[in-house]
């Protein structure tokens, strides 16, 4: 399902691969980090990263307008959420809790699944779409990292690895996404390649 009016999908084509990110998966792959599984954009299996390598989850402190340190942080946050648009923060300097969370620091966002499998479903409905209204067959490759803010329902910045299978060159690139899960109600407003720029992760 995609809103009207306020959310529009961004379109994509098939262009050359943006330039080559920090993160590599099929190099962590071999190294043994993750396994990469081949799953199709329909498909309901879920690629995961084992849990071992995900982040850890960190309580943080709420902040006093009359702390130095705290008002450091938070100019230090903004400026990379309005840099990254809500996708890149540096979670591993910031001490304080701040109107958007990291996914793994989060509690549970739905009663059914945890917090991984509910991205990776979000992913999937977002691919599911773009390989609809662009006639291309897009595969998830591997979740990287989730912010994730309350709005009305809860507003995720998604970034991750996928491949276009229907072209010769299937070099996995990253993608990003921003999702909205109201209750049952999903809705897809933004789906891009990552721009290039320093990430966290």
């Amino acid at each position: 399902m995609t809103e009207t009016g306020d959310a529009k999908i961004t379109k994509l084509t098939v262009s050359p691969p943006l330039k080559k990110q920090k993160t590599d998966p099929v190099s962590e792959a071999e190294a043994g980090d993750a396994e990469i599984k081949k799953v199709g954009a329909d498909s309901t299996e879920m690629e995961t990263v084992p849990e071992s390598k995900a982040p850890e989850r960190r309580i943080r402190r709420r902040g006093k307008w009359n702390d130095p340190e705290y008002m450091r942080q938070l100019d230090m946050f903004g400026e990379q959420y309005e840099k990254s648009q809500g996708y890149d923060i540096d979670w591993d300097n910031l001490d304080f809790y701040f109107d958007t969370l990291r996914l793994e620091d989060a509690l549970s966002y739905d009663e059914e699944l945890n917090n991984r499998e509910l991205v990776e479903m979000l992913i999937k409905i977002g691919i599911k779409e773009v390989n609809e209204e662009n006639d291309i067959q897009l595969e998830f490759v591997k979740y990287v990292s989730a912010n994730v803010q309350l709005v009305q329902g809860f507003l995720f910045y998604i970034t991750f690895w996928a491949k276009v299978v229907s072209t010769s060159n299937q070099e996995p690139q990253l993608y990003q996404a921003e999702v909205r899960k109201f209750g049952d109600e999903i809705f897809v407003n933004e789906f891009r390649f990552r721009p290039t720029q320093e990430c966290y992760r």
